[in-house]
């Protein structure tokens, strides 16, 4: 394969992180850190779609075309973009195309996928209304597999020396697009003993880093010599109760403790001003509202687990690995729930996690009655949102990534999976609102707060486009 000359420092963009990105093949990439890089290294057949834009063909040469009938099984077929080739020359066809997405397993659940001549032809396996922007969604990356390596079209891949904690991106030399920047260089900063992400923002003010995405606005507040950039938010902080833990079956409890959570309080904790930023729902609002009704009471809340037997005299509660872009400060967060959760009579234990490995084998093997933990959408789409936190399909299992499987509340219940069936199939205020009800009266989670989109940067980074889902494609910008 073709190596890229060494990019200089002057065409370098370095960019600072909290926690290690540790998956690089997109099919699996579990971690908001993770899909950043891996976004910058492979392409989808459909682009991300940007603010208030629908998604566009990326490495397809024109939009989807609809070939069934009204009534059959949706078949979906377009033409690969001519002039693509991977990193080490070999030119994109549909049939390599279409044995990426074969290898995606979670593509799989979506659709079959053939070529036909240059065509590639999608048979879909439940309706969809906006299977273009599933071909957004990192899982249904394109690459070419030689040995060990995974190959791209894309405008990046890692160099010789790279490593996770000081990853380094160079040009592929391959790609069909002049580039400004040559080079991306990841370098991670681990927060404190206290969970603070000093290190970072202290390398922000010496300006060591060129860009970030994973700090809050309170973080890099006392930061001057930087540009801040202000995204509605696309996240939601939750407490998920385990439904499959016998102390937390019954609905009653569930709710008993959702009652005993002021969210206001827990905002508090992130947010100088909570109100913009507690949760009244679910869906982040960048996809509209999504009310719970779930007030603060705990009088209905003691009532409640009276009537269900006293409840648990203690409950665990696993916390995500590190700050995350809806959680800046989890341990903070933590002692809040404990507190007021304390109130009822429940103790609550703080089970930190150290790194993602860990939090990912406690979360797969359901090892907790409580995680507090959240998702930041892969796509526009309140459908993508509601499966991937809802769905029985989405219940993490040790051999299941957790790519799109955060139903973290382990939730299985059949009216529910039904309406998120219809929703998908017609997006309906009807079927939505089904959704909505059913997740309020049954409540396997709490929603905390949403986590705006902030990007920060230097004034070394030119026409610098952000994306509304917190993850931009570097390779559009350029290098003062």
């Amino acid at each position: 394969m073709p190596s890229s000359a060494t990019p200089s420092d002057a065409k370098t963009l370095t960019l600072g992180l909290i926690t290690v990105p540790h998956h690089f093949d997109p099919r699996n990439a579990q971690d908001f850190v993770s899909n950043f890089v891996v976004a910058q290294i492979f392409e989808t057949p459909y682009a991300p779609p940007k603010a208030g834009e629908p998604p566009r063909p990326m490495l397809l040469a024109e939009p989807l075309r609809l070939d069934s009938a009204a009534g059959e099984p949706q078949v979906y077929s377009a033409p690969v973009l001519p002039g693509v080739t991977f990193s080490d020359g070999t030119p994109l066809a549909a049939d390599n195309m279409a044995a990426s997405l074969r290898s995606s397993r979670l593509f799989l659940d979506e659709a079959d996928v053939e070529a036909d001549g240059e065509r590639v032809v999608f048979r879909l396996k439940r309706p969809n209304a906006r299977f273009d922007v599933l071909l957004t969604q990192r899982f249904a990356s394109v690459l070419l597999e030689r040995g060990s390596q995974l190959l791209s079209t894309g405008p990046y891949m890692p160099a010789p020396d790279s490593r996770p904690e000081r990853l380094h991106l160079v040009r592929n030399p391959r790609y069909r697009r002049p580039l400004d920047i040559e080079a991306l260089r990841f370098v991670t900063y681990p927060p404190n003993d206290e969970g603070k992400p000093e290190a970072l923002i202290q390398a922000i003010e010496d300006g060591e880093v060129d860009f970030c995405n994973v700090l809050s606005r309170e973080q890099v507040g006392g930061l001057h010599r930087i540009r801040k950039w202000l995204e509605p938010g696309s996240s939601t902080a939750m407490l998920y109760f385990n439904t499959e833990r016998p102390a937390l079956a019954d609905p009653r409890v569930r709710r008993a403790l959702a009652l005993a959570v002021d969210r206001g309080e827990v905002a508090k904790v992130s947010y100088p001003n909570p109100l913009t930023f507690t949760a009244t729902g679910l869906l982040p609002p960048l996809m509209g509202r999504f009310r719970d009704g779930l007030t603060p009471d705990p009088r209905q809340a003691a009532q409640l687990l009276r009537a269900a037997g006293g409840g648990p005299e203690r409950l665990s509660l696993l916390l995500v690995f590190g700050p995350r872009p809806y959680l800046p400060d989890p341990q903070g967060v933590a002692e809040v729930l404990v507190r007021q959760i304390g109130e009822l009579g429940i103790r609550v234990e703080v089970e930190p996690t150290g790194d993602s490995e860990v939090y990912y084998r406690k979360v797969a093997a359901g090892q907790y009655d409580m995680v507090l933990a959240g998702w930041v959408a892969d796509t526009p789409d309140p459908a993508d949102f509601l499966e991937a936190i809802l769905a029985p399909e989405a219940i993490p299992s040790p051999n299941r990534p957790m790519v799109v499987h955060a139903n973290l509340g382990r939730w299985r219940h059949a009216e529910a999976t039904a309406a998120l069936k219809t929703f998908r199939a017609d997006s309906s205020d009807a079927s939505r609102e089904r959704i909505r009800e059913l997740v309020s009266e049954d409540v396997p989670l709490l929603p905390l707060m949403y986590g705006p989109t902030l990007y920060v940067y230097t004034q070394r980074l030119q026409d610098f486009e952000p994306s509304p889902l917190g993850i931009p494609l570097l390779c559009e910008a350029k290098l003062a």
